[in-house]
Formats: C-alpha cells, structure tokens, sequence
C-alpha cells in the first residue's frame, strides 16, 4: 500500500504541476496606415512598442500591422471601436465619421507653429476632448500627435496664390471639412483613400494632393510631380486610440503603462513630424520638383479665401462651443509659447 500511496501522490504532483497557469505575455494588436519603413508615424509607433513592452518586462508585447494591412483607416477605426483590434491611429479627417468635434482642429490657419499645437493638444482643451471621445463614442482616446501641416503638390501649375488653384483637381482625404476648403479656393475636391492616393495622381485623375511634405515623399507621390507649395494651410492631427473594454481589463499598472506609451509616441511623431518635413522638402527638391514657400502675406491670401468659409461649415457640424474653446486655447497656447 506504501508504494501506491507514494505513486498516487507522484501522479498527483505530476498532474499538479502539468496544469498549473503559465504567466503568458498579452499581446496589443496596433493596426497603422503608413508602411514599415524609416517614417515618423512607423517610428513612433515602434516607440511605443519598445516602451510597452521594456516597461511591462514582457507582459506587454506590440505586433503592429503597417501598410493599412488590416483595412482602412476607417475600417481599423471601426475594429478597434467593435473590440476585435486594440488599437489605431486615425487621421482627424478620417476619424470625423465617428467624432464630428474633431474638425474643429482643421480650421485653416488655426495654428501659426507646431509648438502652439503641440500646447493646445497637451492642455486643458486636449484632454477634454480625449475624455468627450470616449464619452461620444465609446473609443478610448489617449493622446493628439501631430500629422504635418499640410501642403499642395500638383502637375499643373506652381501655386503662389489661391487664383492659381482655379479649376484643379485635388485630391483630399475623405472629410467634408478638406473638400470645403479645397471649394473654397476654387478647385475641385476629389476625396480619395490614403492608400489609392498616389495612384490616382500618377494616373491623372486628380492634378494635386494636399499632404504634409513627408506623405509626399513617403507615399511615392513627390516622384510624379512637378511642383509643391509649401503655405501650411492646416494642421493634420493623428489621435492614438484604443478600444476601451480592452483597455479597462489591463491591470491600473498596465494602464498606465499603456497611457504612458502613448504620450511618448506622440512624442516622438511631433519631433519626426516636424524634422521629417524639412527633410523631406530637402530631398523632394532634389528629386526635381520645383519648391515654392509661401511667404507671409501669400499665405495671408489663403486665409482671408477659406477661413470664413470653413468656419462656417464647421459651425454648422460641431456648434459655437468647440470653436470657440479651441480658438480661445490656441490664443492661450500662443502667450503660453511666445511670452505674450
């Protein structure tokens, strides 16, 4: 009976220790529109992977899926939104369909510097707005990053005056806010996915594209064109987002690790934003492509053509309320940056 009783106990210990729980990693499945490759949005979200990941001690691991593998950027959007993705980072065009207040952000000649942005998204405004987003649509919003001032690149003409735009085709992002401003300077709005955007312009069905320089260069299209004008006429914002079941499963420390991540891949998209522009105009002006930089008083043309107009469409889908609040941040932003 001993060495039953001392086999039984064996098998028992055995069978113990075969199905006692194995401390596995959780991964975060984070879907982006930029392909892998040396680019701000691809950079910064590989910032957050090593900080998750480093910060949790492998609890945490990223598996990011560039190049829009997983759909659209409305089509991760929804994902993320519905639970069967973690997380994403939509454009402010792109993420309209879902949080009309986020137009409010493109309001032409809104923000005179990056800096001034930067204050506005980090402040008190920003972060009532990442709290209104997971109030409005049930979407956790954990930080803005900027996505680039955007510029026109086209084929016909140089543009140094909103008279220059008459009559083209420019290519926006699916927004009605973008295809407002491109009818308030006389051209033809032709919204077009990001990732067909290229594609259409080097087979003519648009003249231009309005793009920050580095999407430009990225994106294949700076290698068809002609000419660039560099007049900033809005500033693009990314929202890094995550679906928000998920995120209130994590453990408070997870969390905040994942929060943490968060602010510092917008971070690091604000710095190579705005470094990588320069150097894409750089590189886009050696490629051939005739460079134009607005100069003060042209880019006060532009702003005397489209910011009533704009503001007046995005009145009607947004309220007074936000406009006001986000002018009244950035005129604080400004004295904030500037010591006015």
């Amino acid at each position: 009976m001993s060495v039953i009783r001392a086999l039984s106990a064996g098998l028992l210990a055995a069978a113990s220790f075969a199905v006692a729980p194995v401390a596995l990693s959780e991964e975060i499945r984070f879907a982006l529109e930029m392909y892998e490759g040396d680019n701000p949005e691809f950079n910064a979200v590989t910032a957050f992977k090593e900080y998750v990941e480093n910060k949790s001690g492998g609890d945490l691991t990223v598996r990011i899926f560039p190049g829009n593998q997983l759909g659209s950027v409305r089509d991760t959007t929804e994902m993320v939104q519905q639970g069967t993705l973690h997380m994403t980072l939509p454009s402010d065009g792109a993420f309209a369909g879902f949080y009309a207040p986020i137009q409010a952000w493109s309001m032409p000649y809104l923000f005179p510097s990056a800096p001034v942005a930067w204050e506005v998204m980090s402040g008190e405004f920003g972060q009532w707005m990442l709290e209104d987003i997971r109030e409005q649509t049930g979407i956790r919003a954990l930080a803005f990053s900027q996505n680039g001032f955007r510029s026109f690149l086209n084929n016909e003409r140089l543009i140094q005056t909103p008279q220059d735009m008459e009559g083209m085709k420019i290519r926006t992002m699916e927004s009605p806010v973008y295809m407002e401003m491109v009818s308030a300077l006389g051209a033809d709005p032709t919204p077009i996915a990001g990732s067909e955007a290229t594609m259409a312009f080097q087979q003519g069905v648009v003249d231009g594209l309005e793009s920050p320089p580095s999407v430009h260069l990225s994106g294949g299209a700076a290698e068809v064109a002609q000419y660039m004008t560099l007049n900033e006429h809005v500033f693009g914002l990314h929202i890094v987002v995550a679906n928000d079941e998920w995120f209130t499963s994590l453990t408070p420390e997870h969390q905040q690790i994942v929060a943490d991540g968060a602010r510092v891949m917008a971070a690091v998209e604000n710095v190579e934003k705005t470094t990588g522009d320069w150097a894409a105009i750089d590189a886009i002006r050696e490629m051939g492509v005739e460079v134009h930089i607005s100069s003060p008083e042209e880019k006060s043309m532009f702003r005397d053509a489209v910011y009533q107009p704009v503001r007046e469409f995005i009145l009607g889908q947004v309220g007074e309320d936000v406009l006001n609040r986000i002018e009244a941040a950035v005129e604080t932003a400004e004295a904030s940056v500037y010591g006015q």
